[in-house]
């Protein structure tokens, strides 16, 4: 019984059905990285390293990839094709071994390097020439902070780190600023986004591994069969 169960014919509908899961998997991987890249970016700039932009970009090629791919495996399931077999299982393990990366990567970027990289205050010194100034701007005004630890971080305390200007010089200064630095804001908002990474990349590299043993029980499967016939 074990035997016939592990024939072609019987493989056949799982490993199609992993294809249509593997297009799946692969889409919300993309998908994932996408929203990353467009919602959840904006501060990139503000990190001293680039591990963060790369997570983001390695999600989204390996969602690309492999949503590009998965169709091999249908298609090789459906043809009885060794050739489109051994191609979808080459690019599965390229997305498994892409996604399981990313996925400790962001877990150990999260643990162990989050914090060193805010790098608010260097922002700051430098906003005037490195183009930085409306993204601090915005970081001020969604979280009502001011600076990395303090309005004390600027020079000429801007707008967007008062609720409200004073009424008499219409500037915003040390007593009107926000009380709290936005090190810790920051740091929550890339943290919180970079644990979710990380564990979904995990996740979907996981459905990789059975797609994985699918497609090689279905490629020896039709060589034995071949090798029946011939």
């Amino acid at each position: 019984m074990g035997a016939e169960c592990c024939n072609k014919d019987c493989l056949k509908p799982s490993v199609i059905g992993y294809g249509v899961v593997a297009w799946l998997s692969s889409g919300a991987a993309l998908g994932v990285g996408i929203w990353m890249l467009v919602e959840k970016n904006t501060y990139s700039s503000l990190l001293a390293s680039l591990f963060y932009p790369v997570i983001i970009y390695i999600l989204i090629a390996a969602g690309a990839f492999g949503f590009v791919f998965a169709v091999f495996g249908c298609a090789g399931a459906m043809t009885d094709s060794r050739c489109m077999l051994a191609l979808f299982w080459i690019t599965s393990f390229v997305v498994f071994a892409a996604l399981g990366s990313t996925g400790f990567l962001a877990l150990y970027y999260h643990d162990n390097m989050v914090r060193k990289d805010i790098n608010i205050r260097q922002a700051i010194n430098e906003s005037e020439t490195n183009g930085l100034k409306d993204t601090l701007d915005k970081l001020q005004e969604e979280f009502h902070c001011c600076g990395e630890s303090n309005a004390s971080d600027w020079r000429t305390i801007p707008p967007s780190c008062c609720p409200i200007k004073n009424p008499t010089s219409g500037s915003c200064n040390v007593s009107t600023a926000h009380d709290k630095g936005c090190d810790k804001f920051l740091l929550g908002s890339v943290g919180l986004n970079v644990f979710r990474a990380g564990w979904i990349a995990l996740g979907l590299s996981l459905v990789q591994v059975l797609g994985l043993i699918l497609t090689c029980c279905q490629y020896k499967a039709l060589h034995d069969w071949n090798k029946k016939i011939h």
